[in-house]
């Protein structure tokens, strides 16, 4: 007789399994490797390629000064192109599960701060995180972290700063996404020296939210690093 809560499945002769009602089995080597090849794949196969094409559009876009039609035809078509993106990074999202935002942005960001502060001894102050939706897409929150935290990075390796601020904002339709820091500065912000500090890979995932990410610096002034975009690409 069977245990109570204790549900016979269905075996080859001579080897019964018992499942509890409710309990989670764990993916097998076999399901692990499947899931890792797809999400292989379609990064390196779909999802680099989308993003090759967002970043095109946008090139050609510059060249259509004055053309109105083509700039709106390019809009839509980078519009579609950013639509597929996200729901093929949701998909390795889901694949890889990695993990998001979650639903409290503002919870988020000072348990970030509060860990940098930590580890660096430098002081730390987020303001108005209220002002954003509390709940992010997986789009947009996966990219967004990856902002914030190649800025911090950089604030952590090459500033030299005491303090840095974070603070979100809205209006008219629009999010911003403002750090800044009063370290050293630098000189030139467009060189290949900030290249190699992440700034392009930044610029490119604000881009891929249909947003811009612009940076200031200057020696003794600190750096600040602008991002902003349309609220609706936060949720959808």
């Amino acid at each position: 007789m069977s245990q109570p809560g204790v549900v016979l499945k269905r075996a080859e002769p001579g080897h019964l399994q018992s499942v509890r009602p409710g309990a989670r089995q764990r993916p097998s080597s076999a399901e692990v490797y499947v899931r890792q090849w797809l999400a292989r794949e379609l990064h390196d196969g779909v999802a680099q390629v989308l993003t090759g094409m967002v970043m095109e559009i946008e090139q050609v876009k510059a060249e259509q000064t004055g053309r109105r039609g083509a700039q709106e035809a390019l809009d839509s078509l980078q519009a579609s192109t950013r639509n597929v993106l996200a729901s093929v990074r949701q998909t390795l999202l889901t694949l890889r599960g990695e993990p998001t935002l979650g639903p409290n942005l503002d919870e988020w960001l000072q348990a970030l701060l509060d860990r940098f502060h930590a580890e660096t001894g430098i002081e730390t102050r987020l303001l108005g995180a209220d002002s954003w939706p509390a709940q992010l897409s997986a789009h947009a929150s996966i990219n967004l972290s990856r902002i914030v935290e190649e800025a911090l990075h950089n604030v952590r390796l090459h500033s030299g700063a005491q303090l840095v601020l974070v603070s979100l904002s809205e209006a008219d339709g629009v999010a911003r996404l403002y750090l800044r820091d009063d370290g050293r500065g630098r000189k030139e912000v467009d060189g290949p020296a900030w290249q190699g500090l992440g700034t392009l890979g930044m610029k490119e995932r604000a881009l891929i939210l249909g947003g811009e990410l612009r940076v200031e610096s200057g020696f003794g002034d600190g750096t600040a690093i602008e991002l902003r975009l349309p609220v609706g690409m936060l949720t959808s």
